[in-house]
């Protein structure tokens, strides 16, 4: 059997291919010789270049994100203001994962395909992420909440990119908090 650090290899060696030369350089090629692996053990784990960039793009998401757990002891009101913490503090930490994310979205624009394939992935990303799974397993939030915050933190990831002031973006995240807490069924 093969080794699942195989394939953690080859969608590493796709991340920084990805950060170096951009997308549309991409090959299998180019991913097996960075990873230092073969065509076999790619085709094992992927069956083309489209089924990496949805596996390296799903990765990234949940590699974003893994550092982050809620606490039991802290009110659901805590715990989401502590994720904006995460999100303003891990946003220039964990930038290739991020820029993976925005460039996966931003080809949803270019190509039908990428779209359609975003499309089918929509419950994995964001009803299947660790941070959802362990929001609804504490405080059993509805999906459709889910799907709202979606739209709202992949903004706020945004910003925290762009913006170097943490306490204006505190401040900003502390606003939005109190809406969406408004909204919590």
């Amino acid at each position: 059997m093969k080794s699942s650090q195989t394939k953690r290899n080859l969608i590493q060696a796709t991340i920084d291919l990805i950060m170096d030369y951009g997308l549309e350089k991409l090959t299998i090629n180019k991913v097996i010789k960075q990873a230092q692996s073969s065509k076999g053990s790619f085709y094992y784990y992927f069956s083309n270049i489209d089924d990496l960039m949805k596996e390296t793009f799903l990765y990234t998401l949940n590699h974003s994100l893994v550092e982050f757990s809620y606490c039991k002891e802290q009110s659901f009101e805590e715990n989401i203001n502590q994720f904006g913490h995460y999100l303003i503090k891990t946003s220039k930490k964990k930038s290739s994962e991020h820029a993976i994310m925005f460039l996966w979205i931003s080809k949803c624009f270019q190509d039908e395909n990428y779209k359609k394939q975003f499309q089918a992935m929509r419950k994995q990303i964001i009803e299947e992420n660790t941070v959802s799974r362990e929001l609804q397993k504490m405080f059993q939030v509805d999906i459709e909440w889910l799907y709202m915050c979606d739209i709202i933190f992949i903004g706020f990831l945004v910003h925290c990119v762009l913006h170097e002031d943490e306490d204006e973006l505190l401040s900003i995240w502390k606003q939005f908090v109190t809406v969406i807490m408004s909204h919590k069924s």
